[in-house]
């Protein structure tokens, strides 16, 4: 299949979709980036159509009057700019999940209206809908330059629509959950058919977790409908829609959102870090990470004061919030998490078990201080910490946007 993307910026969206697409075989006959403007949208569309079969454009489908994509392709295709029911659908199911608030009228307008005959698909990750129509004997796609969002739209959607061109009679989808035990996931799956939904599912020592689903001659509503429910039933714990690791979708959404981490570890030793940087493009969001094991270090480094290990000790939600008010104040960056605790096997006090971990995490406007209390040995705890930690951040930059 010959395949045009037309894109208006040089984004990580545009690179996402061009390596998917030459993971499937496709042969990208035109790939062409410019400004959202009337000339140059219909110069791109009429090279893209002479050249493919599918055509892809990647942004464009925001609420600024500066996005014309949508108002462009209506006049090209002679058909109305109309307000769908179903895109409506989907942009109020997203802000009750996400608890988000409705834009003005004026910019619902706008996200919600599209050419006539194309269909929207649900989003995950931002108001922007992500479309589907053919028109002139083309297959067009509309795809907003949100990283995230073209990931989940490419799991949940495109592969099934790459697979069906294959000939495949059977869909996968895989979803990755954190902090819930594998009979609580289990738990909630109970109303999928097994005839119908093949599931299976693995949970790490950190209860990271993997859920895969294969649907076999499920209808497109059936699966929309799978699809709802999970994002609503796991709304708490999901962190990918497809298999993306921890420090992956962490590092996505940094990007995404133009923010600066930094890092102060202790009982960690270093470990969110080196998870972070082992991600390409870690470069564009890391400024830094620490690893302040000692007390003198927390002093000297994070500003921690004397009076405040002296008083509550260096494991304390005290101690941790100071570490990350610290990096606030001595690092370049807009974002902090910190840790400190006890991975044993010693150090441990009666008020002070093994295994309890401080994480701290926030901004200016505020560090947020989470309490556990992690079993198993030296390095279980350690581990555990570090995946919480990186999943507590997912969940701040989610509700921070």
């Amino acid at each position: 299949m010959k395949v045009s993307i037309i894109a208006f910026n040089c984004s990580d969206s545009l690179d996402f979709i061009y390596g998917k697409l030459k993971e499937s075989d496709c042969e990208i006959s035109t790939c062409l980036i410019g400004e959202q403007s009337k000339e140059k949208i219909q110069e791109m569309s009429d090279i893209a159509e002479r050249d493919g079969e599918l055509i892809f454009y990647i942004g464009g489908l925001g609420g600024s009057v500066k996005d014309i994509l949508k108002e462009e392709l209506s006049q090209r295709y002679a058909v109305n700019l109309v307000y769908t029911q179903k895109a409506q659908e989907f942009f109020i199911q997203y802000a009750k999940i996400e608890a988000k608030s409705m834009p003005p009228a004026h910019v619902q307008e706008r996200l919600l209206s599209f050419p006539e005959g194309f269909d929207c698909f649900p989003n995950a990750y931002g108001y922007e809908l992500a479309a589907y129509g053919r028109f002139m004997g083309k297959e067009i796609i509309l795809l907003p330059d949100n990283l995230s969002e073209c990931k989940y739209i490419y799991s949940q959607y495109l592969y099934k629509y790459f697979a069906k061109k294959e000939g495949k009679n059977s869909q996968t989808f895989t979803y990755k959950v954190f902090g819930l035990r594998k009979d609580e996931i289990e738990e909630k799956l109970t109303p999928f058919n097994k005839k119908s939904f093949k599931i299976s599912i693995s949970v790490d020592l950190s209860t990271d977790a993997k859920i895969t689903i294969v649907c076999n001659k499920v209808s497109q509503s059936t699966m929309d409908e799978m699809n709802a429910y999970i994002l609503n039933a796991f709304k708490e714990n999901l962190y990918s829609v497809d298999d993306f690791s921890l420090s992956q979708v962490a590092v996505d959404l940094l990007k995404l959102y133009k923010h600066r981490l930094s890092v102060a570890e202790s009982l960690t030793g270093g470990e969110i870090a080196a998870s972070i940087v082992d991600v390409v493009g870690a470069s564009d969001v890391l400024f830094e990470g620490c690893t302040t094991y000692s007390n003198q270090a927390k002093q000297s480094r994070l500003l921690v004061k004397q009076q405040t290990l002296s008083q509550h000790g260096a494991v304390s939600h005290e101690t941790a919030y100071e570490m990350g008010t610290g990096l606030l104040k001595t690092s370049d960056c807009d974002i902090v998490l910190a840790t400190t605790g006890i991975a044993g096997p010693g150090g441990a006090t009666e008020t002070k078990p093994v295994g309890l971990t401080y994480i701290a995490v926030g901004d200016v406007k505020g560090i947020h201080i989470h309490r556990f209390v992690f079993s198993g040995d030296r390095n279980s705890v350690r581990k555990k910490a570090t995946d919480t930690a990186l999943f507590l951040l997912i969940k701040f930059i989610k509700k921070r946007k």
